[in-house]
Parts: structure tokens; C-alpha cells; sequence
């Protein structure tokens, strides 16, 4: 038997519990996401982002009632997939790893991509 996989809205419900900054992902921030956002932290950007896996979202998607895991594997926001692992409790190690390998990865879908490498969504769902 296959288990449910993870609601996106419930996955969003989890994040607003957790601290809106954390050292590691606000550094990789700082140092590679130039510019103005609407969000103040990383927190309310997923919040967001999970809540409105739904629906079209910020983005005009297709696609509706898209799971946590899509969501995951599909954000191109390392700084975002950084914090989702840190605010969870991974490893400190881990996610330095994680934020050297992004961090000379080059392009965001590179960066994103490295940090799944080494933080993949099993170990989110887990740690959730």
C-alpha cells in the first residue's frame, strides 16, 4: 500500500510554524538573491507558494491540486529550498553542503537542483 502523498496546504500549515529567519538560508540569501521581493522572509514566501499549489497560483499554473513533493521539486528559489531544510531541522552540515554547492552551481535551476542533490524531498518529508 502506497502512502497519501503530502497536501501541499498541509505542508503550507507546517511552515508558518517555523521561524521566519534562520542563519544558513539568510546568508545564502544576502549573498545570492539580489533585489526587491514582496516577501520578508522565506517563511511567507513558501507559506505562500504551498498554499497556492491549489489553484494557478502567483504564476497562472495549469495544473491544480499539485502535492507538497511537486512543489518541492519544482521551486527555483535555492535561498527558499534552504530554509524549507533548516526550518525542518537538517543537519547543519548538511546544509552548508547544500549552500557550497549551490552557491558554485551557477544559474538559479542549477543552484536549486544541487541542494536537492543533497537535501532530496524524502528527507523534507521525513524531517516534516
Amino acid at each position: 500500500m502506497t502512502e497519501k502523498p503530502l497536501e501541499a496546504g498541509s505542508f503550507a500549515r507546517l511552515l508558518v510554524t517555523l521561524p521566519e529567519h534562520l542563519p544558513i538560508s539568510d546568508a545564502y540569501e544576502a549573498a545570492h538573491l539580489t533585489g526587491d521581493h514582496w516577501w520578508s522572509s522565506q517563511r511567507e514566501h513558501m507559506v505562500a507558494w504551498f498554499s497556492q499549489l491549489a489553484g494557478p497560483g502567483a504564476y497562472d499554473r495549469k495544473s491544480r491540486g499539485l502535492d507538497a513533493k511537486h512543489g518541492y521539486n519544482h521551486l527555483q528559489c535555492a535561498p527558499a529550498l534552504l530554509w524549507i531544510a533548516e526550518a525542518l531541522g537538517e543537519d547543519e552540515d548538511m546544509l552548508k553542503v547544500a549552500a557550497a554547492d549551490a552557491a558554485s552551481s551557477g544559474r538559479v535551476a542549477s543552484q536549486c537542483a544541487a541542494i536537492r542533490k543533497v537535501v532530496p524531498w524524502e528527507r523534507i518529508e521525513n524531517l516534516a
